[in-house]
């Protein structure tokens, strides 16, 4: 999960990568809740974009860069605050989705599912990957007897330098696991 911070005054838009979260800050969150809520009640809590959850978290990370940030001097509006899926969310999404979508025979129930998902992407141009190859049904990628090509060259072997134009953020993960389409 990733916590935008998108200030409505225009200041920068922030991220918050919940899967750093040490430890230590994870107690810190805990003591910042007014529920004193444990870490997997945290995670969940965020999951349902519960305001005190997202400002906690986003607080902690972004001492990290702002060691002497108060609490009272972070509080955006809950409006300025959302909970994105990472990357790897994605994936994991359509791996389920995978096997669920072909069994659905109303092609609108499918078409508001992706979209969904989408919307609650951090990365949307990944996301619109994922779908795209899902709806075509190459998602999972299937590996299982896979042959390389010998004509291909191995990753030591190639010479690619091109630049990604992935719109992804800073972070989430910009490699895959996806086979090359070139």
């Amino acid at each position: 999960m990733i916590i935008v911070h998108t200030p409505s005054d225009g200041g920068e838009v922030e991220r918050f990568d919940v899967k750093t979260v040490r430890s230590s800050e994870a107690s810190r969150i805990a003591t910042h809740l007014t529920e004193k809520m444990s870490w997997p009640e945290t995670k969940k809590a965020l999951a349902d974009e519960d305001p005190d959850a997202m400002r906690c978290v986003a607080f902690v990370l972004k001492c990290r860069t702002s060691p002497g940030l108060r609490l009272g001097d972070f509080d955006p509006m809950v409006a300025d605050l959302a909970v994105r899926l990472d990357r790897k969310e994605i994936e994991d999404w359509a791996e389920v989705a995978a096997g669920t979508i072909p069994l659905i025979d109303k092609p609108e129930l499918v078409q508001m599912q992706t979209s969904m998902i989408i919307d609650e992407a951090d990365d949307k141009d990944h996301a619109r990957l994922v779908v795209e190859r899902l709806l075509a049904g190459k998602f999972p990628p299937d590996l299982s007897g896979a042959t390389p090509d010998p004509s291909s060259p191995t990753a030591e072997e190639s010479t690619n330098s091109e630049v990604s134009s992935s719109g992804s953020s800073l972070t989430s993960s910009t490699s895959t696991d996806e086979p090359s389409t070139t």
